[in-house]
């Protein structure tokens, strides 16, 4: 594991891409770079890749690779040869010389997770991508680790542990154009610009204080040193920082370009666009040159309901291009995508309705999407699991030609145009699709009402299984000149309508249409189909003589029919209804046999047609709500010469209400389009737009709108908390927004609970909010149902109890809204408050330590006695002065709004200075010991008056110092002993060839013999005089001398008297046996009854006539004794001898 002490190379790169309010598939988010873990989506020696503004780094077990990239057409504008720089990749690798990782982890894991669906190999798939902050490889050389990390731009740092050497750090680099170093600084050149590192600085820590070293870059060739010329404390860390910086790139494509949104029954919001990938390079170098296939894959996201989370990431695509049209969820949350493909190896399922790439002759369009399919388009119909880990299924729908694109003019009117077409699920969530072709070959089902391709383009509709297995229905829709599908819905009763636009005079209609024939150059058109797809029912031209498309068709509760659409003629404006007259955007309402116009509209200012529709609903209560877009980025789709956003007519509460001309236009139109009810601009500085496809609102009237946001780096309007709220890149990311117009009778409650959560028998105050009129609450207690819109509510017992609200409005057409609120109600809390108090502290602070020993709340309230408090859990408090202290703990019940007490006095004194004068030293006989209270103190003061830093000591006694620092005070107190006193030894008596051992009675820590011995015990065999000088254990001398003298074995038998008179005379007053040098002696005297009068086992020691030698006298008479005896040296057995002794008073 990594530890503190190390060295730290740091290389720090400018953020390559980050994100807008949304960065594909995201190796971004809303504070900096994110690393996808290799699952198998790239080469065995990938670990992990992050994607940078314009680029990517590919990090290795042993290199570095980066891809870097510049040029190619402006997001949004015409592509033009003479003034677009052509699209350059470029990669090169810093390889780690003579090093190799030996273990690698991903730190700092973030919550969403990334799939990649790339190619069609199912094996190379990968699911639940791990995404991280931060990457390190370790022991990449003997004790160095790297560091790559995102959270501010690309950094990667050599971390040297202590002993590592930094000269084994040597990066070579391959693929480059150009290196040097000048003036200290590191270019590094690619034919797709210049990377600079600038002059690396270097410093340790010392103390806590930067110390700068100083270091250079190396360059030898093509190997890349640091080097330290003063050396470094090996002992410290140090860090080595050279900035990377891109100088070339702000020309270069941007990440992503965002194309469609969806929403679930939850919430969720779903973004797709097209993400510029930057795959693995197969070469170093220039890896590409001129602007091509490859470019881009489908990028799909999920958000929670309120934008703050991703959910998770995918990336779907094959070797060329890929791109999303439009979405819809099913209710089980899983995900279908109708998208186009230039991809042979697009990843599909197994037993797809179609696994072959069919491709088209023609490139459909130019450049200024910022890619093209130059091997022709597929459809790409595409249903995954709810947390997009899997394929359900994965199909092409294709035939020779291009499929899927609205190619041609004049029906390619707006910017975007091409990626129009429509994927909703019909009632048995079957997915269908409306879409348009030039392909002759298609699949068309058996009966379909138009099985043979008319010529140009055609709309093309088809319904698939859910798995996409099977082709259940498909036919044209399309006459000899060119037209497209661009919207479906289904109808209460399984029917199917068509819309969408058509250059075709022979168009084919049906039943009583309201137009049957073609009016002008371009005209709208709506196709009723039977629910089984077999019979046109209906089919209508509307328009004028001049240009008119319809993009988006939608259904009231009557199945009456609604579409939007662009005018360039007198389109008819009916009575009564709202209307700007000069617009050139209409809105018109159907019979649902399209036989007769119930009423049309315009709106938008006068001009061009200033708004491309991205997505219209006609909700439950008739309310129309229309979302779209115009601006300067409108004229690059080649049909629309101006567009502007100046002039639309905004509400007094519009969220926005104005604009700079390029900006989303959002409103919402009362039933039957009576009146404006909303409408409101949304947007930035930038030229905000979507590029085609499919936004939807829900039926609550709440948009799910996919942006192309923050082109050239400027702003887009983000709420706060959304998952990223800033946008780095260079040119245009996916930018989503979600808007609840509120439009419905909506409810809600407001409980006056801290976090739902209540006492028992506290009442309870409910308010409802909201549009109703009537209000009936349901309270989650068996009590009955109270009206009105406030009350109050006691739970007698704890519990968690759910309550319901259902809002009633009058006038509305969704009568009721229905709001939930849990409350929990709990009983009062048992507390216990208690605590100990530690008074601690240093000289220049007066502290307590308090240690909070409570149970039954969290929630404390400390008072400190000095008007001073604090809510922490375990405080330490500073008093400005030292005293005594009554110190407070309140325990709180936050629910039941109780408190309990518990208090202290506590003692806040002069911490004293620390000092200690040592052990307890001794005098010796004329010596002195001196005392040392230890430098840095101010004054000292001794109990002898002294007033020096030491004392010297002549006698024993206590002696105590106190000294001071000018403010705290301290001291000590220490005990000198006198010398100690010695037991002498004993003189010595030993037989005649014996060895005995003198033995000192008292310790000594050295010694010296006359003999020279120095040990304490003095091995002897012959008689003499013996002395010693020795050190004892007060440290004083001590000198004694010991004679040794030898026994002469010449006593005879013991002299034992048989009378003696204890009188007190002193004559003859001690019964004393002689005559024996006894080695062992024992003397024992008995009454005539058998009780021992006495008994003795020293020679020396003889009977006072007394019991026991002690004060009570024996009565005079006959006693025997017994001795028992051994002579000293003489070598004969244990003598005992008995008699009588007579005591005479």
């Amino acid at each position: 594991m990594w530890r503190s002490n190390s060295l730290l190379i740091a290389v720090l790169g400018t953020s390559l891409f980050t994100v807008q309010a949304h960065d594909h598939a995201h190796e971004h988010g809303s504070d900096g770079l994110e690393f996808h873990a290799n699952k198998g989506q790239w080469p065995d020696q990938v670990l992990f890749r992050t994607r940078t503004t314009g680029g990517a780094l590919f990090v290795e077990r042993s290199a570095l690779t980066y891809v870097v990239a510049s040029g190619g057409p402006i997001h949004g504008q015409l592509s033009d040869p003479n003034t677009t720089a052509p699209y350059k990749q470029h990669a090169y690798k810093v390889h780690f010389e003579n090093g190799l990782s030996k273990g690698h982890e991903g730190l700092e894991p973030r919550s969403h997770h990334v799939n990649y669906f790339l190619g069609n190999d199912p094996s190379a798939w990968a699911t639940r991508v791990g995404v991280f902050r931060a990457v390190r490889l370790h022991e990449v050389y003997p004790g160095i680790a790297l560091h790559v990390d995102g959270h501010d731009g690309l950094k990667y740092d050599w971390l040297l542990a202590p002993g590592a050497a930094v000269n084994d750090i040597v990066m070579r680099f391959e693929g480059h154009e150009d290196l040097r170093v000048e003036n200290g600084l590191l270019y590094i050149g690619t034919s797709a610009g210049e990377v600079i590192e600038q002059r690396p600085v270097a410093w340790q820590q010392v103390n806590g204080e930067r110390v700068m070293v100083p270091i250079n870059y190396r360059l030898d060739l093509d190997r890349l040193r640091f080097e330290l010329p003063a050396g470094h404390d090996p002992a410290l860390p140090l860090v080595i920082d050279p900035v990377v910086t891109f100088s070339s790139y702000s020309g270069s494509t941007a990440d992503n370009f965002g194309l469609t949104a969806t929403y679930d029954d939850e919430g969720h919001l779903y973004a797709g666009g097209s993400a510029f990938g930057f795959g693995y390079p197969t070469s170093l170098g220039a890896v590409q040159t001129t602007f091509g296939g490859g470019t881009v894959d489908m990028g799909i996201s999920k958000f929670s309901p309120d934008g703050s989370t991703l959910v998770w990431s995918t990336y779907i695509g094959g070797s060329a291009n890929d791109i999303p049209h439009s979405m819809v969820v099913n209710s089980q949350n899983e995900l279908f995508i109708l998208g186009t493909t230039g991809s042979f190896d697009l990843p599909v399922t197994s037993g797809c309705f179609d696994a072959t790439f069919g491709g088209g002759a023609l490139p459909p369009f130019g450049g200024s999407y910022g890619f093209t399919y130059s091997g022709g388009s597929d459809m790409a119909v595409i249903h995954l699991q709810e947390d997009a880990t899997a394929l359900i299924g994965s199909t092409y729908v294709g035939g020779s030609g291009n499929d899927g694109l609205n190619q041609f003019t004049p029906l390619l009117r707006n910017y975007g145009d091409p990626f129009r077409g429509e994927i909703i699920m019909d009632l048995e969530e079957r997915p269908v699709i409306a879409t348009s072709t030039i392909s002759a070959d298609l699949f068309t089902t058996p009966g379909a009402p138009q099985s043979a391709w008319a010529g140009g383009l055609d709309a093309y509709i088809c319904r698939l299984d859910p798995s996409l297995t099977t082709m259940l229905w498909a036919t044209y829709h399309g006459g000899s000149g060119n037209d497209a599908g661009f919207g479906v819905q289904v109808a209460s009763n399984g029917e199917l309508y068509v819309t969408g636009g058509t250059a075709s005079a022979n168009l084919p209609t049906a039943g009583v249409p309201f137009a049957a024939a073609f009016s002008g150059i371009v005209d709208g058109f709506i196709a009723r189909y039977s629910p089984t797809g077999d019979a046109l029912i209906s089919a209508t031209f509307l328009g004028t003589t001049s240009f008119d498309q319809s993009y988006f068709v939608q259904l009231d509760t009557q199945d009456n029919v609604y579409v939007v659409g662009q005018t360039a003629g007198a389109f008819p404006v009916s009575q009564g209804v709202y209307a700007n007259p000069t617009g050139s955007q209409f809105i018109q309402k159907f019979s649902a046999d399209l036989s007769a116009s119930i009423w049309s509209t315009r709106i938008g200012s006068t001009g061009n047609e200033n708004i491309s529709p991205s997505a219209f609903l006609v909700s439950d209560c008739g309310q129309i709500y229309f979302s779209g877009w115009g601006g300067s980025t409108n004229p690059a789709g080649g049909g629309v010469t101006t567009s502007s956003t100046l002039g639309l007519p905004v509400t007094q509460d519009a969220f926005d209400s104005t604009t700079d001309g390029s900006d989303f236009y959002l409103m919402v139109l009362n039933a039957d389009a009576e009146s404006l009810a909303y409408a409101t601009f949304f947007g930035g500085t930038a030229a905000e737009h979507v590029d085609g496809g499919t936004s939807r609102f829900d039926k609550d009237g709440v948009v799910y709108q996919a942006v192309c946001a923050g082109c050239g780096g400027l702003t887009f309007p983000t709420t706060p908390g959304a998952y990223s709220t800033t946008n780095n890149s260079f040119n245009c990311n996916l930018g989503v927004f979600k808007i609840d117009f509120e439009q419905n009778v909506q409810v809600n409650i407001d409980a006056d609970v801290p976090e739902g959560i209540g006492c028992v028998d506290d009442p309870v105050v409910l308010t409802a909010i909201g549009t109703a009129d009537e209000w009936t609450w349901d309270l989650g207690d068996g009590s009955p149902l109270v009206s009105g819109p406030n009350l109050d509510h006691t739970y007698a017992e704890p519990g968690t109890y759910t309550v319901t609200l259902v809002g009633t409005a009058t006038g509305l057409c969704v009568a009721t809204d229905t709001a939930f609120a849990e409350i929990t109600v709990v009983a009062p809390a048992v507390m216990d408050a208690r605590f100990d108090a530690l008074a601690t502290g240093n000289c220049d602070a007066f502290q307590v330590e308090l240690f909070n020993l409570s149970t039954g709340s969290t929630n404390y309230l400390w008072q400190f006695g000095d008007g001073n408090g604090s809510t922490v859990t375990n405080p330490v408090h500073d008093y400005n002065t030292p005293g005594t202290y009554t110190i407070t703990l309140g325990l709180i019940d936050p629910i039941c709004r109780d408190t309990t007490f518990s208090t202290q006095s506590v003692t806040i004194g002069l911490p004293s200075l620390p000092i200690d004068l040592g052990e307890a030293p001794s005098l010796c006989d004329g010596g002195s010991v001196l005392l040392d209270a230890g430098a840095g103190f101010d004054s000292y003061e001794w109990s002898t008056g002294a007033i020096t830093s030491t004392l010297s000591v002549v006698a024993p006694g206590t002696y105590s110092v106190s000294v001071s620092d000018g403010f705290c005070t301290g001291g000590d107190t220490i005990i000198v002993t006198g010398p100690l006193s010695h037991t002498s030894v004993p003189d010595l008596s030993i037989c005649p060839g014996e060895e005995r051992t003198i033995l000192l009675p008292d310790p000594v820590t050295a010694i010296l013999w006359n003999t020279g011995s120095t040990s304490t015990g003095l091995s002897i065999v012959d008689e003499g005089i013996y002395w010693f000088d020795a050190i004892d254990a007060g440290g004083c001398p001590w000198t004694d001398t010991v004679v040794v003298t030898i026994i002469v074995n010449d006593v005879g038998a013991p002299i034992i008297p048989n009378v003696f008179s204890p009188n007190g005379d002193l004559q003859n007053d001690l019964y004393l046996v002689t005559g024996v040098d006894a080695e062992e002696f024992e003397l024992e005297v008995y009454n005539r009854w058998g009780m021992k009068m006495v008994s003795t086992i020293n020679v020396n020691v003889g009977w006072n006539g007394r019991l026991d030698n002690g004060s009570e006298p024996v009565p005079d008479g006959t006693y025997y004794y017994i001795l028992t005896y051994k002579d000293d040296c003489a070598q004969v057995p244990l003598t005992t001898l008995t008699g009588h002794i007579t005591v005479l008073r």
